[in-house]
């Protein structure tokens, strides 16, 4: 009976200690996730500042001629990385509260040039898919990152704007349609593909029939980021035209929704209120 009894225990110690290890792994792979989050500011750190350039070009609005806007740089929090392990995937949701100064250059009528400046507050959101692919005894544990979804850019203090879905077409992509961002996800090793200068016509579908929506892009020039603006068709329905950039490389296009008051009204009558997508996509040109 004592023999039984102290099998029974050591069965139970050796229970309890695999239950400790196996938690302890868990904790071990979080960590390591966590730091492969941190080491890629590739997909993993969003935000709205290098992708914005001055706009030297006049948009006139009703009695309001607008002459620019930009971006000044920003200062971010600590970002959240939640990690859920299971198996040999995991999980990860990523957010970060983005600070700083959207700058509007404004002529209203009967007065000279105006500088607005207006507090950007912003919250940018991604998620990844790892798997682990590696060896559990190298830095990261062997988790590789293997999936991105689209980022998202949401302001903090008005949230009146919305995309509600994006539209890409072109010769690669004859039609795609994205409702979900952040449950949209794409492989890192074949993400979405355009040629070299290739010419992509994108829609957004949104909620802001009072209105501006643009496209900031990197194009690898002596001016590196370009913002385009999208033509209104009424209906909250936003279309432009947009010529891929020639550099092979994978980067997120931002696509940028704006409330017309946020760019037409001053400081204190209406404050930033912003929606933005980034669609991760690569430049890939095929040889025969």
């Amino acid at each position: 009976m004592k023999r039984v009894i102290l099998m029974a225990g050591l069965a139970l110690l050796i229970i309890i200690n695999m239950q400790c290890k196996e938690k302890q792994d868990i904790e071990a792979d979080k960590d390591a996730l966590r730091q492969a989050v941190l080491n890629d500011d590739n997909w993993f750190g969003c935000s709205t500042t290098t992708d914005s350039t001055i706009d030297t070009s006049e948009v006139k609005f009703g009695t309001d001629t607008l002459l620019g806007w930009w971006r000044g740089v920003q200062t971010h929090s600590d970002p959240t990385i939640d990690v859920q392990v299971v198996g040999d995937s995991a999980y990860v949701d990523w957010a970060r509260h983005n600070y700083g100064d959207l700058n509007l250059l404004i002529k209203v009528p009967d007065t000279s040039w105006q500088l607005w400046v207006k507090k950007v507050y912003e919250t940018a959101s991604v998620r990844g898919i790892f798997r682990r692919t590696g060896d559990t005894n190298d830095s990261l544990r062997g988790w590789r990152l293997q999936k991105i979804s689209l980022a998202t850019g949401i302001s903090d203090s008005i949230t009146q704007v919305k995309i509600d879905s994006l539209r890409i077409q072109s010769q690669s992509i004859p039609d795609m349609v994205i409702k979900d961002p952040l449950n949209s996800f794409y492989r890192i090793d074949s993400l979405s593909s355009f040629g070299s200068a290739e010419q992509v016509t994108i829609t957004l579908y949104t909620n802001a029939t009072e209105g501006k929506a643009f496209l900031h892009t990197f194009i690898f020039a002596i001016i590196p980021y370009v913002r385009l603006p999208f033509n209104y068709i009424g209906n909250g329905v936003y279309t432009g035209t947009w010529n891929t950039q020639i550099v092979e490389f994978p980067r997120f296009a931002i696509f940028d929704l704006m409330n017309h008051k946020t760019l037409f009204t001053p400081p204190d009558v209406y404050g930033y209120d912003f929606c933005g997508w980034l669609f991760p996509y690569q430049i890939k040109n095929t040889t025969e």
